[in-house]
């Protein structure tokens, strides 16, 4: 049989994702090009407004599923078909859906990311996530071809979706997302096992395999501080001694001793997700004192939700630096104040 007539007994959509594959041979810059544009057409899709963000949450999530079951899908069609064709469709339908996911969590961990080296650091390993991602060499030579760091990099990817998704499609208030990334990514880590396992050379290596899958799970809820409570931004804080409707009085940042008995106010103006209501906790401390004060928003309000703490009782030795530490539940930093009595 010649090769014409072999051709014209291929299936159509091979003979096309055939052509599709030789095109992308000759011109190796488009698919890394087709994806990077796909991210960042995310990004800034989801900075230009709520309904488009919520739609974006949308497509990121249907995408999601496929990261969850694409090895095991890969390991029955490297059986039923195994082919450098079907491997590359594989890599480029993941890899496409790894940039989706990390380049349209971005906007939403910047936002929340404040001036806290622990959380600076970890916006810093999304970034260079999704950087990887769109740089092929480095992905394909880094990622894709070692079996057990393209587990691991999914199995991030996955957890950075339902962290940063999940509290959009399902209004999932912040405190319960962190949880339940956890929960998904340990449940990925199990699933995954045997494969991860067997792609290991030595029962060391599979020895550090495990206390990784244990110990990465007990880091993150330990670490948890540090953790940008993506999805929320704060609009407007400030010290005050003073708010009229919802409106809160000059900003102060040193405050008299005998102007306390006015009480002390740390005003904040927080923007969470349409439809979420999501609990506050009000830290204030001074030396080694610590009173905690919880306080509501609810989501959908674009300048923000509107709420303060008002501290009215102080100790007699009040002198002296206080901080103000706007969190989530799980201790996820939003905002820090500072003001000093003199």
């Amino acid at each position: 049989m010649d090769s014409a007539a072999a051709d014209a007994s291929e299936p159509y959509w091979k003979r096309h994702l055939a052509a599709f594959v030789a095109q992308l041979e000759r011109m190796p810059w488009l698919l890394p090009l087709i994806s990077f544009g796909w991210g960042w057409l995310s990004f800034v899709l989801v900075k230009r407004g709520e309904d488009l963000a919520r739609l974006m949450a949308l497509l990121a999530f249907a995408g999601w599923p496929w990261l969850l079951i694409a090895p095991f899908i890969q390991k029955y069609l490297s059986k039923r078909a195994p082919d450098k064709l079907t491997e590359l469709a594989l890599n480029f339908v993941t890899q496409s859906l790894q940039q989706e996911l990390l380049f349209f969590s971005l906007p939403f961990i910047i936002g929340a990311t404040q001036l806290d080296a622990g959380q600076i650091i970890f916006a810093a390993t999304v970034i260079i996530a999704a950087l990887i991602s769109t740089i092929d060499p480095l992905y394909n030579r880094r990622i894709a071809s070692s079996p057990i760091v393209n587990l691991a990099f999914h199995g991030y990817c996955s957890w950075l979706a339902a962290l940063v998704v999940l509290p959009m499609v399902v209004h999932l208030p912040l405190e319960r997302a962190l949880p339940a990334a956890l929960a998904f990514a340990i449940a990925w880590f199990v699933i995954t096992l045997p494969r991860s396992l067997r792609a290991l050379p030595n029962t060391r290596q599979r020895v550090l395999w495990i206390a990784a899958c244990l110990s990465i799970p007990a880091a993150i809820w330990l670490l948890r501080g540090n953790i940008p409570a993506a999805g929320l931004s704060v609009r407007e804080a400030r010290i005050t001694q003073s708010i009229t409707d919802l409106t809160p009085g000059d900003p102060v940042d040193t405050i008299n001793s005998a102007d306390l008995d006015r009480g002390v106010i740390a005003f904040t103006a927080i923007h969470a997700p349409m439809g979420v209501a999501q609990l506050l906790i009000f830290e204030w401390r001074h030396q080694d004192s610590v009173e905690r004060i919880s306080a509501v928003i609810q989501g959908g309000n674009h300048s923000g939700w509107r709420t303060w703490s008002r501290k009215q009782r102080f100790p007699q030795d009040a002198q002296g630096d206080w901080t103000v530490d706007v969190l989530t539940p799980q201790g996820q930093l939003l905002k820090r104040l500072h003001f000093r009595v003199q």
